[in-house]
């Protein structure tokens, strides 16, 4: 194990108690901007979400996004096993990262960030960006231009660094056409909330700080 990867051990005692109200705050910070600026706008963001007498239907978007969670996490898994250095110092920054802002915290804490996380982001970036550029330009292009560009802004908005950038970019890429394919928020934003909290609880393993139970 190289030097980067011990660092997150420094800052672990008594880092969550705030910082675990900082990240949620801003994540319902996101969810509030993405409904006020949609109400603002004429645009809804909460697609396919919370339609009367759609509930089966919702109920199996949202499984949907159980089994969709998979793919990213296999992903995430071989790129934390690969011995590139690209990857090797990526997983360095990241786990810092994560040790400064949420070492300590316990599982139901990590579930609440995760769970802000895939409510905010996904309604700005997928429900009010993306779809709203849909609606706003129409066919033919208003749905590459949407997904595109809801991408990007997302890929940008998570630039730790470059190849983060990217990484993160391609997850939209997944997330808007988890979106488009099912017709509803609830898959990509089931999808994204049980990756960042699986994410979460193995990037904070006890190598680099363990999470308290409970």
């Amino acid at each position: 194990m190289s030097q980067n990867d011990t660092a997150p051990r420094e800052s672990l005692p008594g880092a969550h108690g705030p910082h675990v109200l900082l990240a949620v705050g801003f994540e319902a910070g996101l969810a509030a901007v993405a409904l006020a600026v949609g109400w603002l706008c004429g645009h809804w963001p909460l697609i396919g979400m919370f339609r009367p007498g759609s509930h089966k239907g919702e109920i199996i978007s949202a499984t949907l996004g159980l089994v969709a969670a998979i793919p990213p996490l296999v992903g995430l898994w071989v790129m934390d096993s690969l011995p590139w250095n690209t990857f090797r110092h990526l997983r360095a920054l990241v786990r810092h990262l994560l040790a400064q802002l949420l070492g300590g915290a316990s599982r139901r804490q990590l579930l609440l960030v995760a769970l802000a996380a895939g409510v905010g982001e996904e309604l700005l970036f997928r429900g009010l960006i993306q779809a709203g550029l849909k609606s706003w330009i129409g066919p033919p292009w208003g749905v590459g231009v949407g997904l595109v560009v809801g991408s990007l802004l997302f890929g940008a908005c998570h630039w730790l660094s470059t190849t983060y950038a990217l990484l993160a970019t391609g997850a939209g890429l997944y997330f808007g056409l988890l979106m488009l394919g099912t017709g509803s928020l609830w898959t990509p934003l089931v999808a994204h909330a049980v990756y960042d909290f699986i994410a979460l609880v193995y990037l904070l393993d006890p190598r680099d700080g363990r999470p308290r139970g409970g």
